[in-house]
């Protein structure tokens, strides 16, 4: 546990034992810089989900200890910090902020009480230009989340960015009061700059293909050919750059079969990591794109469905992802992140971040467990007020992601 501050944030995470040991640790921490007094205003609050049945305590706690009022955030499968990410147990992270009382507008589920919602925000939204919008939403809902989002973006215009909630217990979100089910979250100003980066964490095998025939979330062609052959096609292409020699090549025994730990080195990365199909935005040269699971394959008729409706005309890649492409996209990103706020800003001095990560990367995707992402995310940005959470799925300029991370920073 580590309370990191700056000129406007301060961050701090804890496990414990139960629900209250977790939260006396972070607020006598946060307590002893007597943060009300100091001029802060706002809270994120992230709780793991082994705490979820606990989580409207915990909010009501932090609201009635720290004298603010004004919290957004939710529960995750983990959650992270400066430097640190707790998985798997009780814990809670927190990061506080002060902003002036007009720059920012939280707004209850749009989905549950939307006469109230709109009475919040579009007096707001009247008066001010939001920079960035960040939402917390159920992903168990009747609506469809990602409906919620295309009507809450077009609302809005702002830079959204946030997370689905993801649970193996009940889900809720923070907005001012808590919640279970809908969209959620807060809307701020353009007088609070922000700069933003995703890592898709994945690498693209073979090229961009078109659907030409499809069915809901059966897609039996791609450019013209049987998908599954497409597919084979894309993987047997994988392999040759990998091991620069054909499959077909390469004989296995009786004993890998049995036992895939016996197969040579040079074959292993064959086998490791996930590979997933990738929905290409439409406005995007291929370098954006969603990724969704591949959930069955029909080699019967050549078809493989996708966890999402597809449509005639979109265009679709296969990805792999492992720990290394992990590793390399979000170094990348985050040298890239810097490099971008220097050249605009003159300087890279961040005062707090925010950062939402796919659940599926919570389990530790690089080989030495002691270096994961946060803290790559410390050695590249450096010791900031850092909160955020582990999510059912990622939302980045309104749309919904799948296995990325996604860092905010507040300049």
């Amino acid at each position: 546990m580590t309370l990191l501050s700056s000129s406007q944030f301060m961050s701090c995470a804890a496990q414990g034992a139960d629900w209250r040991e977790a939260s006396k640790t972070v607020l006598e921490e946060l307590g002893e810089e007597k943060p009300a007094q100091q001029g802060y205003n706002f809270g994120f609050l992230f709780v793991s989900d082994a705490l979820a049945e606990d989580a409207q305590s915990i909010l009501n706690l932090f609201k009635s200890v720290l004298k603010i009022e004004n919290w957004v955030g939710g529960i995750g499968l983990g959650v992270c910090a400066g430097g640190q990410s707790f998985i798997d147990g009780p814990a809670v992270s927190v990061m506080l902020g002060k902003f002036e009382p007009e720059s920012f507008c939280i707004f209850p589920p749009i989905n549950l009480e939307p006469e109230k919602a709109k009475a919040i925000m579009v007096p707001w939204l009247e008066a001010y230009d939001p920079m960035l919008v960040f939402v917390c939403g159920d992903p168990m809902s009747e609506e469809d989340p990602a409906l919620l989002l295309h009507n809450l973006d077009m609302a809005c215009n702002g830079f959204m960015v946030g997370g689905l909630t993801s649970s193996r217990n009940s889900h809720a979100q923070f907005a001012k009061d808590f919640y279970q089910g809908g969209l959620c979250g807060a809307l701020f100003s353009d007088n609070v700059p922000v700069a933003s980066t995703l890592s898709q964490g994945c690498d693209t095998i073979g090229g961009v293909h078109t659907i030409t025939r499809c069915d809901g979330h059966e897609i039996l062609e791609l450019d013209g050919q049987k998908a599954v052959e497409v597919f084979e096609h894309d993987l047997r292409a994988m392999a040759i750059k990998k091991l620069d020699v054909d499959p077909d090549q390469v004989l296995i025994d009786e004993e890998v079969l049995d036992n895939p730990d016996s197969m040579p080195e040079e074959f292993q990365s064959l086998i490791q990591g996930e590979v997933h199909a990738a929905l290409a935005i439409s406005e995007s040269d291929g370098q954006d794109y969603l990724v969704r699971n591949i959930i069955g394959i029909n080699p019967d008729d050549g078809a493989m469905m996708i966890s999402q409706h597809v449509f005639h005309g979109e265009r679709l890649m296969f990805v792999h992802r492992d720990h290394e492409s992990v590793y390399r996209d979000l170094s990348a990103n985050l040298i890239d992140l810097r490099k971008r706020v220097q050249e605009e800003y003159g300087e890279f001095a961040p005062k707090g971040a925010l950062y939402i990560s796919c659940a599926a990367r919570a389990y530790n995707e690089f080989d030495d467990q002691q270096k994961n992402e946060i803290t790559l995310i410390k050695e590249i940005i450096g010791d900031v007020p850092l909160t955020g959470f582990y999510a059912g799925g990622e939302i980045n300029k309104g749309r919904l992601y799948g296995y990325t991370g996604i860092l905010t920073l507040f300049l």
